[in-house]
């Protein structure tokens, strides 16, 4: 794996839940020569990080990139220090000549990494794990094939048809404040305490390491590279209602970056409809320690284009920068969580206390099938 980023430490906190093993991280600037494991988990993993390419790429078969290459998600003043796009093309040379495959999890857009990818001729392999079936449903359910104003009047149609439509598969949606706060962690930990319990569950992974769980792709940047933004609502229906059909009784959705609105008029129309189409029986908010104000807007959000959240939920850590966190102590956490608990008059639980929310969401389910009045 390189880096040593979130995405990275996703794969290696669940790797339980993947099909390869994980034998080596690669990164340039932090952890060199320690244990992956030690450092997410508390506890070695045999997972060691290297700065070194030779010993990273020693003995592995697939290189698995998690950095496009390029400058993102505000991480352009480490790139320029430490020159990691130099370093980010030695290592795929240098893999390139192992005949190790390359396998990036981002779509590679940066016309200099795509001419330098091309000169140099080599080959990287951007994994989709978007259905070809559930595209093509969603291009014959919702047609999109006309003009602007053509398909702005068709929006009402297509959305009163996959509003209408019911479904019985329970849902549960996983939001936040902020991005880089945990919702990926929340999503997945809650995913295993199900399947755990013997229960048929999917997860709809907006990260973009889907098809690495072997489970349905939400990337939206991925799926740009197929089908226009107006139709990403569409395809989390069609998720939904594929995943019915193949006979799960749960699924789960972490969103992307932060549930707040932003400046972007056309990314919350998306956003909205894609909480429709969702449509989550139940939804969590995680929430940060300074956010007062963001997590009223988004309670208030949630209550009316979909459903008050269940609880809040409290990381122990949060990202300040590339690959600096910000942790917080026991003493702090207990204080915010009551803080918040009398504030917003909502259950309150800390992020790694996953078992204890599965065993909410079940018993709210088993009420709430019994015909009795659940509220939040």
């Amino acid at each position: 794996m390189y880096p040593f980023n979130k995405i990275t430490q996703g794969l290696i906190r669940f790797r339980d839940l993947l099909d390869f093993q994980i034998v080596s991280v690669i990164d340039f600037v932090f952890h060199s020569g320690d244990d992956a494991g030690a450092i997410i988990e508390g506890q070695g993993a045999n997972i060691p990080i290297y700065s070194s390419i030779a010993k990273g790429l020693d003995q592995v078969d697939t290189l698995i990139l998690s950095d496009p290459g390029t400058y993102f998600g505000g991480n352009q003043g480490v790139m320029e220090e430490h020159d990691l796009v130099t370093l980010w093309r030695d290592l795929v040379l240098a893999a390139s000549a192992r005949q190790i495959q390359v396998v990036s999890v981002h779509e590679i857009y940066d016309e200099a990494t795509l001419n330098w990818i091309n000169t140099n001729r080599v080959q990287i392999n951007v994994n989709y794990s978007f259905s070809h079936s559930l595209l093509t449903e969603i291009d014959h359910k919702y047609d999109t094939s006309g003009t602007r104003i053509e398909n702005y009047l068709k929006q009402f149609k297509n959305e009163e048809k996959m509003f209408a439509a019911t479904k019985s598969i329970k849902r549960i949606g996983v939001f936040a404040t902020r991005g880089c706060i945990g919702k990926f962690t929340t999503q997945m930990n809650l995913y295993r305490e199900f399947k755990k319990s013997g229960i048929e569950i999917g997860a709809l992974i907006t990260e973009p390491t889907g098809f690495l769980f072997n489970q349905p792709e939400g990337d939206i940047f991925k799926f740009l590279a197929h089908r226009p933004l107006e139709k990403y609502p569409y395809y989390i229906d069609a998720v939904v209602h594929e995943s019915e059909q193949n006979g799960l009784d749960w699924i789960i959705m972490a969103g992307q970056s932060s549930i707040l609105p932003t400046s972007n008029i056309v990314f919350n129309s998306v956003r909205f409809a894609m909480l429709k189409a969702f449509h989550p029986n139940y939804n969590l908010l995680i929430v940060g320690y300074d956010d007062d104000d963001q997590i009223e807007e988004a309670i208030q959000m949630l209550t009316i284009y979909s459903i008050r959240p269940m609880a809040l939920l409290l990381p122990d850590k949060i990202e300040i920068s590339y690959g600096q966190y910000k942790i917080f102590s026991r003493e702090i956490r207990e204080k915010r969580k009551e803080k918040l608990r009398e504030k917003f008059d909502v259950q309150v639980e800390f992020i790694e206390n996953m078992a204890k929310i599965k065993e909410m969401l079940l018993e709210y389910d088993l009420a709430s099938d019994q015909g009795e009045y659940v509220g939040f």
